[in-house]
């Protein structure tokens, strides 16, 4: 119904809804475990200002997967929000991140370990590389790199659509 407001959802300034914005307590409920120090008393606001940085940055994600069926929309939509709070968070206070490696905001393009040298190439199907990939920051930690491929994969953004999740 028009007007309707979907539950999870918030009013988008144009008379449709879009995705809540995630929470601190929905960070934390998939993320204490990688970051556990956030747990502390007192580290809520770290978590809230990358939520409000990472929603400033990246506005156009609430609606990258609005062609799909509401639950998939919702979900796609909260969990690119989540992986980017992550990567955020991870580049500026590597010091909060336990068991996983991060470059502390520093792509990872190669890596010498026990003798053995890493280079990783360039994407094969980048396109055109005389322009700087603005989501290549991204690739900084493992958090960065899965919502830089949700971004990059989205059908939105690539202009695909299924006719039958319309």
């Amino acid at each position: 119904m028009p007007g309707e407001l979907i539950p999870g959802f918030v009013p988008d300034g144009d008379g449709g809804s879009v995705p809540r914005k995630i929470t601190v307590a929905d960070f934390t409920r998939y993320f204490l475990a990688q970051f556990p120090k956030l747990g502390d008393e007192g580290q809520d606001e770290i978590i809230q200002d990358a939520i409000d940085t990472v929603y400033a940055i990246f506005t156009g994600v609430r609606t990258l997967w609005d062609m799909h069926k509401t639950p998939v929309w919702y979900e796609k939509t909260q969990t690119c929000y989540r992986l980017l709070a992550a990567w955020y968070i991870a580049d500026l206070y590597p010091e909060f991140v336990a068991g996983v490696p991060v470059m502390g905001g520093i792509p990872l393009k190669r890596k010498k370990i026990d003798g053995v040298d890493l280079t990783f190439a360039e994407a094969a199907a980048g396109g055109n590389k005389n322009y700087e990939d603005l989501l290549d920051s991204l690739n900084s930690n493992p958090w960065g790199r899965k919502a830089r491929l949700m971004l990059k994969a989205s059908a939105k953004r690539v202009m695909l659509r299924n006719r039958t999740n319309v």
